[in-house]
């Protein structure tokens, strides 16, 4: 392969002079990041996507598991979940250069329809991030789609066959098995993923494991089990979790006050809401508010 990832996400950065940071290129779900810096642990909801690492390393910590990858591996991720992630490799010299594409259901869906599903529907779902070495089929297909930022006519044109190039790969490679379940009628990742819908949309109200279980379609029992393996935390873990990245966006994002964004996300008490932010961000809300709206502007991730 005559070009490197990393070289094209500089020269894309570079034309858009962002020397580190962010951007949201007109292809849809495609996000490109460079960070000359290490970038501190601080908590995010990881979508379904494709996270391509083409230079430095990054780690995420979900639940009681911590996930590391680096030069030239993806991560895999086909379930919604809260995380805490950090940049751990990067350097001015060196810097941390991604790109992460949202996995498109419909997509994956009727790729699924055309292909055997029968080698998808056997064995256990397991948990929903996994890290794989990037083969030349996908960084082709990426170097390609890479070629239409920047050119609307080519993102409306060419862009839609790479995704579906893209899409087609992974399910035929070594993680299709886990992105083809995120979509399979009846499948326990596809129930997981309605709870966890129902989970993001109602998450300052109160739900029991039962009521989240009907949502899944599965006993409370089973629906348990399977949450937990694929998330690595228990569904009412997660909804803490979901209530306290959504109180730490209003007091960061909308200026909120500690006790207001509490109360606006389901704690019916200051102290316990306080208390469990501290525990989670390890300073208490107020604080950590005040730090983030600090460094804003340099917090970036993928």
């Amino acid at each position: 392969m005559t070009r490197s990832l990393a070289q094209t996400i500089t020269d894309v950065m570079d034309a858009h002079q962002i020397d580190s940071g962010a951007l949201f290129t007109r292809v849809p779900g495609l996000r490109l990041l460079r960070s000359k810096d290490r970038v501190a642990p601080h908590n995010m909801t990881y979508r379904p996507s494709l996270c391509m690492v083409a230079q430095g390393a990054k780690q995420v910590m979900v639940g009681d598991r911590t996930v590391t990858y680096g030069d030239m591996q993806a991560l895999v991720v086909t379930v919604e979940v809260p995380v805490l992630s950090q940049i751990v490799d990067a350097s001015p010299e060196r810097p941390y250069l991604a790109a992460t594409l949202e996995l498109d259901a419909d997509i994956i869906l009727d790729l699924v329809s055309r292909l055997d599903t029968a080698s998808y529907a056997t064995g256990k779902p397991g948990f929903g991030m996994i890290v794989k070495d990037m083969d030349e089929t996908i960084t082709g297909a990426m170097l390609r789609l890479l070629d239409t930022v920047g050119r609307p006519e080519a993102v409306e044109i060419l862009a839609p066959g790479v995704l579906r190039e893209i899409a087609y790969w992974m399910l035929t490679g070594p993680a299709g098995a886990n992105v083809a379940r995120m979509v399979l009628p009846d499948g326990q990742p596809l129930r997981i993923a309605r709870a966890v819908h129902h989970l993001r949309d109602n998450f300052d109200a109160p739900l029991s494991v039962a009521q989240l279980a009907a949502v899944a379609g599965m006993s409370p029992s089973s629906f348990h089990q399977h949450f937990k393996t694929m998330t690595s935390m228990s569904p009412l873990q997660y909804q803490k979790q979901m209530r306290l990245l959504e109180a730490r966006r209003r007091m960061v994002s909308e200026g909120e006050r500690a006790a207001e964004a509490g109360f606006s996300v389901g704690y019916e008490s200051a102290s316990q809401f306080s208390r469990e932010y501290a525990r989670l961000f390890g300073v208490p809300p107020r604080r950590d508010a005040l730090q983030a709206r600090a460094v804003l502007p340099t917090a970036i991730d993928a």
